[in-house]
């Protein structure tokens, strides 16, 4: 029972860090899809790297 919670908790810890990533990538005019899956199955090293890319401004702010 307890290895299903920690599933369950892995899986909330990482759909967090994909919607962070999703609106920090979507404020710096980057991919929201592409970050939201990186942000998933890479969450602190996604954050890190967005935090570190900055802000894209060759791009409109359109989705």
């Amino acid at each position: 029972m307890s290895g299903v919670i920690s599933y369950i908790i892995v899986i909330a810890i990482a759909v967090v860090f994909a919607l962070i990533c999703r609106n920090m990538a979507r404020s710096r005019n980057r991919s929201q899809n592409l970050w939201t899956v990186l942000g998933f199955f890479f969450p602190l090293i996604s954050l890190i790297i967005l935090l570190i890319m900055g802000t894209d401004n060759s791009k409109s702010a359109s989705a």
